[in-house]
């Protein structure tokens, strides 16, 4: 029997899970196997009429009184019904749980928005002397939780509160049921998505419920079933995008590939984008590859849906752009007939791309070639309805695509409002989808409409949903602020809430309207907070603003936009340890933003941690490798903690970005530590680094010659080479020189005092260099070079004596004395070794 409950649980939760279901059980008490059979064929409603289920929820029972809650009713109800039998019942339980969750989710994201009335399914649902529309405004208060609020126009939000009461608040009465845990997380989440702000609560209660089926080696286990194992990774890594944590996400979309042993990549074709296009070009496309199993393997027969079922594709009409690439080989964006669990994994990898990648044209182009891929072979409701809105939000700025944007959008709406498919289809794998809340849908239309330049069509579609904020942004936008304020003010004279007290302060620019809201809220209002933290941040007064927004995140932590505003405000004002306190907090919810960790390593260098500012660079580069400003800010934090090595690694990924980029100061410390033998701070000899280094400034002085400091950096890593000889030594005599010419080549030089001390300093290196390169060498072969170096230097002795002269005394400057007086002693010795070596020739 227990295997039996299993089996059934499982088919609840995936609708391919090949449970065959029995037809007669002996301990069927109460037909609770037809209810079960119901359940699995997604016929709720049929469920929920059930004897046995409208027994648990009390038909027998004593109406429910006035002054009872919802959900106090049926959780007596629900408690006196488990007391009275044993395994069966508690499935029955959470038999009328899933319906009732499913009922909520189809009325109000995947449609048809028209569905049987609460009252008429959940008996003493409404008390004798109140109306359905009072009981109706009841549930959406108990929906609030330690939110600030709920989406005020919900459809039948009677069936979340009794699903929440089942999955959610008696969990640990269904001990015997599999899935619970896993129903519980599914409801949490449905309910996240109707909520304004992001649930503390909710998402605790979300963490706990993953752990324990994780921890389920019954449901999450490749021996089980590696579709259900799949299945539970997917719905985790969106549960945990829905929060910000792009990490852990991104970990479970990995281990739902391994268990599907599928393998997704982007990879390239030649192709035509254009009508009018004569060459082919490479373009995007996903390629896939299954692990250690032939193509389609596992596929198990099912219902496949008609493409009239589903949401349509609207084919672009346009008279530049093909609809479709147009590849060279037809087949070569084609990718197998995949299964719906595996095209949900192409999905999860797309989301997971865009969430955790700058917004840019490539991160656009990728998205594209998942997209195609997905709308290959549509076969699954809420994913043809993802692909084509994801499609959509890209194309809504796109000039040549925004018109097939705009009706694809209004399709999409349509495809919600339509009888068919049945709500059993719609609602298949919804938790591994991005599948909007209609409301949402509708609002992405009115805002493409506004960017189109149609703001009074947009906001008919926001007044008509109360979608206040976006009414408020579009009077704005037609400069019609004060009646912005009068609408609130209606909403307001009908009932007070901190939300429309907020609304109205953001109409008014009326600080006592956040308050207001504040104390209305009996100061548990984290936006009130948040939004007396944004008056202050336009107004740059960053020390008020960072008081109210830590005071909103005391109340929620999870608002990733105010930790960064938080963050700002600290760099501003010059407060290093908050700053970098909320950087970490944002790099948790957020781990694959570079600009959070490119600022949280420069609050950490401005208190002196120089290794943490140097890993926060680490990740930030992690999130965008083409940034030569990050690399540089690395390239300079490498070398003050001695790893020359990788300061060497970041100057060359630079001039891959930025020619011609030249920062002698880093290059002189790389120099100076392998000169002096220095080690990293991992015990590696700097030395090491002589090849490497001498690369760099070979490739620099080819392509910036006239810089003199380049010239002398070469020569003293020349004169520092491991296995000197005759020809380095040479080398390094060379460079000098040429250091110096480069120094003396800019007309004006010797009466700029730097510059010419500079010079003399080059030319003393010069002198070493040249007696050092003509030891051992021929008479005949050394005369020359010691005669080049001699004019070279004379010349710019000559220079400086003319040019550093002051014209009061006649004497020279000061700073330039001691080290003309060192290039002319070194002059002097060169010369009698020139004479001596002519006396030979």
């Amino acid at each position: 029997m227990k295997e039996v409950f299993h089996n059934l649980e499982r088919r609840y939760l995936y609708s391919e899970f090949d449970a065959r279901l029995p037809e007669t059980v002996v301990d069927d008490k109460g037909g609770w196997l037809n209810v079960a059979k119901l359940v699995a064929s997604g016929s709720y409603v049929i469920a929920l009429k059930e004897k046995e289920c409208q027994e648990a929820l009390g038909i027998n029972k004593e109406r429910r009184c006035t002054s009872m809650s919802i959900a106090d009713h049926y959780k007596q109800v629900l408690l006196c019904y488990l007391d009275e039998g044993g395994p069966h019942r508690e499935h029955v339980v959470l038999s009328v749980g899933i319906c009732c969750l499913q009922l909520f989710t189809q009325n109000n994201f995947t449609g048809p928005l028209i569905g049987p009335e609460p009252e008429t399914l959940l008996p003493g649902l409404i008390p004798e002397g109140l109306t359905s529309e009072s009981v109706k405004e009841i549930a959406l208060e108990s929906l609030v939780g330690d939110a600030e609020g709920v989406y005020s126009l919900l459809s039948c939000p009677e069936y979340l509160v009794l699903a929440r009461l089942i999955l959610i608040d008696l969990k640990t009465t269904l001990s015997t049921c599999l899935t619970a845990d896993w129903w519980c997380f599914r409801c949490a989440l449905v309910h996240q998505r109707i909520v304004d702000e992001k649930s503390p609560q909710l998402y605790e209660i979300i963490l706990q419920s993953l752990n324990q089926v994780e921890n389920n080696s019954q449901l999450v286990s490749t021996s089980v079933s590696r579709d259900l194992t799949a299945l539970y990774h997917l719905e985790a890594g969106h549960l945990h995008l829905e929060f910000y944590d792009v990490g852990r996400a991104g970990d479970h979309f990995q281990k739902a590939g391994d268990a599907l042993q599928v393998k997704l990549s982007l990879s390239g074709a030649l192709g035509k984008r254009t009508k009018w296009q004569e060459e082919d070009r490479p373009q995007l496309i996903v390629k896939v590859v299954y692990n250690d199993q032939s193509i389609m393997n596992s596929e198990l027969p099912g219902h496949n849906l008609l493409p009239t079922d589903l949401p349509k594709d609207i084919m672009l009409n346009d008279d530049t752009r093909l609809p479709r690439f147009k590849f060279k080989d037809e087949d070569d964006d084609i990718i197998p007939d995949l299964r719906p669990i595996e095209q949900a994994l192409i999905l999860a990898i797309v989301t997971h791309k865009r969430r955790s990648s700058a917004a840019d044209l490539q991160l656009d182009e990728e998205t594209k070639a998942y997209v195609a891929a997905l709308l290959q072979y549509p076969k699954n409701w809420c994913f043809q309805h993802s692909a084509l809105l994801l499609r959509s939000q890209i194309e809504a700025v796109e000039s040549r695509a925004v018109q097939r944007c705009l009706t694809q959008v209004e399709e999409l709406i349509a495809a919600v409002n339509r009888e068919e498919p049945s709500r059993y289809e719609r609602l298949k794998l919804l938790g591994t989808s991005l599948v909007l809340p209609h409301w949402e849908l509708q609002q992405e239309l009115a805002k493409i409409l506004m960017r189109l330049g149609c703001v009074k069509t947009a906001l008919e579609v926001f007044e008509r949903l109360h979608l206040w904020e976006d009414v408020i942004t579009c009077y704005n936008e037609l400069q019609m602020r004060q009646r912005s304020a009068e609408i609130v003010k209606t909403q307001l004279e009908k009932k007070e809430t901190p939300k429309l007290w907020c609304l109205l302060g953001d109409a008014t620019d009326d600080i006592e309207c956040y308050k207001k809201a504040w104390e209305l809220s009996g100061h548990k209002s984290g936006k009130s907070q948040r939004c007396l933290g944004n008056y202050y941040y336009v107004r740059k007064d960053y020390k008020n603003a960072i008081l109210h927004y830590e005071m909103s995140l005391e109340i929620n932590r999870l608002q990733f936009p105010v930790w960064q505003r938080l963050a700002y405000c600290a760099l501003q004002t010059e407060d290093w340890e908050k700053c970098s306190q909320a950087y970490r907090r944002c790099s948790v919810l957020e781990p694959d933003s570079f600009e959070v960790w490119n600022n949280m390593s420069q609050a950490y260098l401005k208190l002196d941690q120089k290794h943490r500012a140097w890993k926060s660079l680490q990740e930030a580069l992690r999130c965008k490798m083409d940034s030569w400003r990050l690399w540089d800010n690395f390239m300079l934090v490498s070398t003050s903690l001695g790893y020359m090595s990788q300061a060497l690694n970041a100057y060359n990924r630079i001039l891959t970005m930025k020619e011609r980029h030249v920062d002698t100061q880093i290059i002189g410390r790389i120099v100076k530590a392998i000169v002096d033998g220095d080690t990293d701070p991992d015990g590696r000899e700097v030395k090491g680094l002589y090849k490497k280094c001498s690369e760099l400034l070979g490739r620099l002085t080819s392509e910036v010659p006239t810089h003199p400091e380049l010239w002398y950096l070469y020569g003293l890593l020349t004169q520092a080479n491991p296995e000197p000889s005759p020809e380095t030594r040479f080398m390094a005599m060379q460079q000098f020189k040429k250091a110096l010419a480069a120094s003396t080549q800019k007309q004006g030089w010797e009466k700029d005092t730097l510059t010419a001390v500079a010079s003399l300093h080059r030319a003393s290196y010069l002198l070493d260099a040249t007696l050092d390169a003509v030891k051992g060498l021929p008479p005949k072969v050394a005369v020359p070079n010691l005669s080049a170096t001699r004019m070279s230097v004379q010349g710019a002795i000559v220079a400086t004596r003319r040019g550093q002269v002051q014209m009061a005394t006649g004497e020279l400057v000061e700073q330039v004395q001691e080290p003309l007086k060192n290039v002319e002693d070194k002059l002097t010795l060169l010369m009698k070794k020139l004479e001596e070596l002519k006396l030979e020739v």
